[in-house]
């Protein structure tokens, strides 16, 4: 053999003694890539990229769509008895017909704003050279007084009625009258409203009246129509709100009972006391004042300011830290934890982030607008520190209005469901007989806002199966397994109208159309549990019991498709039927649908609050689950935006551009 051979063999040998496992994996990183590899990466590579692409996507999607591992219980007396789940993307949710409108925001328009002015006046009569001067302001059509249609027509109304008498003047001047209520929409920011909404077209400010209307009748007059117009708007706003319910949600099913601007007219021409009238527009409903008064305290630049909280390692549920006292006396003053709940706190356990602690810390997390781990983590003692209340001035703002939605009489005795808080409450001659956690509408399919009247209540409900479910969830089992229904308690219905066996139905030709109904018998078993309580709508909504109690548990509770489930129907039932314990017991016990007639006239309405008061008075603060909030804050930022600007100008330079019929 060639020695020369043998040489270069051995050097081999001894260079691959040499090289080292890193130089191996360096070596195989330089490995040159086939054409598929330059073009589309390694398999790692690609692999990696999903993963990338799968977290990125997960993070976008909405937390209603995201796998929290929820499970969910399903038919545990049917059959085999062997428990059945479903992820959480169906929660086992009764109620897929009731149509969706996705999150239902919409962005909003303001109304048509149109002049206060109507050139058929020109010819009419008008009560001296005031009257005379008015006339000629709601004559043209260039003046910067505007409204909405309804307003106009009432301004224009009053004065024609009155033959064009000023109401807010006295010998050209201002009077007391119109100061006090100038005053009035000068403040309106004490009861959320804009400001800028209610200055008199035309006008710089609300300061110094009698300086921009020095020297002219027109400009006064201007002056006299614009605080008119504007404080007609105000009522109208106070007693209905400023903004349309049916423009900010699909799910808004609100006709607010606003005060008619000809009827506030009326009151404000003749009154003395015209402020005070203004004053009782305001709504009655003692959370208005509560909600009107924590928004004053966030408002005070001067008010003092609450003590750093000290900043430190992140707390977990069990772990104990110097800070946790000082942690659960803030809960309790902001409203999160009772008293009651801070007293029965381990005396010998107070350093320690209790579970009761920590729930109460997640609802604190869940108003200020940051992830709720229940831990004191960085982003709390942030929170904590941070000089900006923005986030609950505008749900404490956005609650005001709603407020200003609702019907003047709730009733004597009512059923309450926030929405944002997931909770009902029985009121009663103004206080809290009875509350229950509940389950709402899944931000894509919402529970609507409407009030109505409860009807019914049901005693073991009968569930006829939407055919979506039919179609969508059972078709391809039943095609494998015709006698599934008639083995798990459910009833076939055919095209007829007869009750048939599960195993006679062709269920591959099953279709929306086809007639064929299941219905799921009573029991403990049955997706509308034990009880049903009907208030019929036209949302097809209602609230009812659920076999998937473990639902109740979670911090967040918007899982099913519009309806209300309640945590503690049979109290419920009491509750509405005006029984106890053992009338209800023997209703259930006997297996039969009962409908029972609610007695009285018990309203029930259906709202959405992110900012209300608890029973002690205390305002607890809400996270905004179906964005809500976001609507109502761009109106008023729209509003600010379209309002806010001055001219700079003073009303009587305006004046004389608008108009050139008179000369003074």
């Amino acid at each position: 053999m060639d020695t020369r051979f043998i040489k270069a063999a051995a050097s081999v040998a001894a260079l691959l003694i040499l090289i080292t496992p890193a130089d191996a994996d360096n070596g195989q990183k330089k490995k040159r890539k086939s054409f598929f590899e330059s073009l589309f990466g390694t398999s790692e590579e690609r692999a990696s990229r999903a993963e990338r692409r799968r977290q990125m996507d997960a993070e976008r999607r909405g937390w209603w769509l995201r796998d929290n591992g929820v499970d969910v219980y399903r038919d545990p007396s049917f059959g085999s008895g062997k428990r059945q789940y479903a992820n959480d993307a169906d929660y086992g949710d009764p109620e897929p017909t009731i149509p969706g409108m996705g999150m239902g925001n919409l962005t909003y328009g303001l109304p048509r704003l149109v002049a206060v002015s109507d050139k058929s006046l020109i010819p009419m009569p008008a009560t001296g050279v005031e009257g005379e001067a008015v006339r000629i302001v709601l004559s043209d059509a260039k003046t910067p007084v505007k409204a909405d249609q309804p307003v106009r027509d009432a301004v224009i109304a009053l004065y024609k009625d009155s033959q064009f008498k000023p109401l807010w003047l006295e010998n050209g001047k201002v009077s007391e009258r119109a100061k006090t209520v100038l005053a009035t929409l000068k403040n309106s920011a004490q009861e959320g409203l804009e400001p800028a909404r209610y200055l008199p077209g035309g006008f710089t400010s609300f300061d110094d009246m009698d300086g921009q209307i020095a020297g002219s009748n027109i400009a006064a007059a201007q002056f006299d129509v614009g605080l008119t117009t504007a404080v007609a708007t105000y009522a109208v706003h106070m007693t209905g709100g400023a903004f349309e319910p049916s423009k900010l949600s699909l799910y808004h099913d609100i006709q607010p009972e606003a005060v008619s601007p000809s009827t506030a007219l009326k009151v404000l021409a003749y009154t003395p006391f015209p402020a005070e009238y203004l004053k009782t527009l305001e709504p009655s409903h003692p959370a208005y004042a509560i909600l009107k008064a924590e928004l004053a305290k966030l408002s005070n630049d001067t008010a003092e300011k609450p003590v750093p909280f000290p900043t430190g390692k992140r707390v977990k549920v069990g772990q104990k830290d110097a800070r946790i006292p000082e942690l659960r006396a803030r809960m309790v003053a902001l409203g999160h934890l009772s008293s009651d709940d801070a007293d029965a706190a381990d005396p010998e356990k107070l350093d320690v982030l209790d579970k009761t602690l920590s729930k109460s810390l997640k609802l604190y997390q869940a108003s200020a607008g940051i992830p709720q781990t229940g831990a004191l983590d960085q982003a709390t003692v942030k929170s904590f520190n941070g000089v900006d209340t923005g986030s609950e001035r505008d749900k404490l703002i956005a609650s005001m209005e709603r407020i200003r939605w609702l019907p003047k009489n709730l009733g004597q005795r009512y059923v309450f469901v926030n929405q944002a808080a997931q909770e009902v409450v029985v009121m009663n001659h103004g206080k809290r007989e009875w509350t229950s956690r509940v389950i709402v509408g899944r931000p894509t399919t919402q529970t609507a806002v409407f009030s109505d009247e409860m009807e019914t209540v049901v005693f073991n409900p009968t569930w006829g199966m939407p055919q979506s479910i039919i179609i969508n969830e059972y078709r391809n089992k039943l095609r494998r397994d015709p006698g599934y229904f008639d083995r798990n308690g459910y009833q076939v219905i055919n095209a007829k109208g007869k009750k048939v066996s599960s195993r006679s139905i062709n269920w591959g030709a099953v279709g929306p159309n086809s007639g064929i109904g299941v219905i799921q018998k009573a029991g403990s078993g049955n997706a509308l549990g034990e009880l049903k309580f009907l208030f019929p709508n036209s949302h097809s909504i209602y609230m009812h019991d659920t076999p998937n109690r473990e639902l109740f548990s979670q911090d967040s509770r918007a899982f099913s498709h519009g309806c209300v489930r309640v945590q503690n129907p049979r109290e419920f039932a009491k509750v509405l039927l005006g029984i106890d314990d053992a009338q209800v017991e023997a209703r259930l016990a006997g297996g039969e649908t009962e409908n029972v007639k609610v007695q009285g006239n018990i309203k029930v309405h259906l709202t959405y609050f992110t900012a209300w008061p608890d029973s002690d008075g205390k305002v607890r603060y809400y996270s905004d689950i179906y964005e809500r909030d976001k609507s109502i804050t761009a109106a008023e930022a729209l509003v600010a935006r379209t309002f806010g600007g001055a001219t700079g100008e003073k009303i009587v330079q305006t004046a004389a551009k608008s108009t050139s019929l008179v000369s003074d």
